[in-house]
């Protein structure tokens, strides 16, 4: 079993300059604590993420510790070129000695698509042909060539290279389970986001997958758990700071939503439902104020 934190960075009132530098500052104490690794959000336009570029955060992440490792979670895929992400992701890799982790996703915001002139109903098939490009370009030995619907690339000499080889292990938000099965094929860590039960689902369908595929079960990918905990010396210490914070984080994420005098999504509702009635928390001597995620640590010692 392994720990990491899960950070929107979202807006906690105190400025972005400030708010930055404080993170920063927390992502050395989860370093020298020992978590497993550190992923942020990506979000457009809304409080509920101030890093609309994770990866130029992360490269502050990567100068300033030392076997934390790292990523977003996720990289939303329709709204890049997928050339751009692998050089960054190469860039990233190298600059932390190998330590990226970078999660892929096809957005779950309708809104903060429409901000990028990319039509909602477009993502899936984007998502998809973006990844089969990024894969093409980490299998590329010299030059990449790739045609595709949304995505074309001439003759491209590929100078970027990651230290982690063939690439840094993905991660996948996984909110449906029946995307386990794609995620075994490609051996991609998954995070779930949703409840126990269909947790439950994704990580049977994700075994199953892989022992069909006949693969070591020393090689299974993390299979992780995302959920939100609130760390004080007592009970009612630890459920008066949830009260005090929570409304804000929450708000946020509703922003887009209510703004536009749009329904939110059912995901959101489940994650307000699910949070008001989740077990007090247990006691403890350390704060968490990010969302903490757990996964399994079977993830190959040559990547890690």
């Amino acid at each position: 079993m392994e720990f990491g934190i899960f950070d929107h960075i979202d807006d906690s009132g105190v400025g972005a300059a400030v708010a930055l530098e404080e993170r920063l500052r927390l992502v050395e104490q989860y370093d020298r604590e020992g978590f497993y690794a550190y992923h942020i959000a990506e979000h457009h336009g809304t409080p509920l993420g101030l890093v609309g570029s994770p990866n130029v955060f992360l490269a502050a992440v990567a100068q300033r510790t030392e076997r934390l490792r790292f990523g977003a979670l996720v990289n939303v895929l329709p709204l890049y070129h997928p050339l751009r992400l692998v050089e960054e992701w190469c860039l990233l890799d190298q600059l932390s000695g190998g330590r990226l982790e970078p999660g892929i996703g096809r957005g779950a915001s309708p809104v903060e698509a429409s901000f990028f002139g990319v039509d909602a109903d477009s993502t899936p098939a984007r998502f998809t042909e973006a990844f089969d490009l990024i894969t093409a370009a980490f299998a590329a030995r010299d030059t990449l060539r790739f045609d595709g619907v949304h995505f074309q690339v001439a003759e491209m000499a590929m100078t970027a290279r990651p230290l982690q080889h063939p690439h840094p292990p993905f991660w996948f938000g996984a909110s449906r389970p029946d995307r386990a099965g794609w995620c075994a094929e490609r051996a991609i860590n998954v995070m779930s986001l949703v409840d126990a039960e269909r947790t439950r689902l994704t990580t049977d369908g994700f075994r199953e997958r892989w022992s069909e595929l006949n693969r070591e079960d020393s090689a299974l990918p993390h299979l992780g758990l995302n959920r939100h905990i609130v760390l004080a010396d007592s009970e009612t210490e630890a459920v008066r700071i949830a009260e005090r914070v929570y409304p804000r984080f929450k708000a946020s994420i509703d922003h887009l939503w209510v703004s536009r005098g749009l329904p939110r999504p059912r995901s959101t509702r489940r994650r307000s439902a699910s949070s008001s009635t989740a077990a007090p928390p247990s006691s403890a001597r350390r704060r968490a104020p990010a969302s903490t995620s757990a996964s399994r640590s079977t993830w190959p010692a040559s990547t890690t």
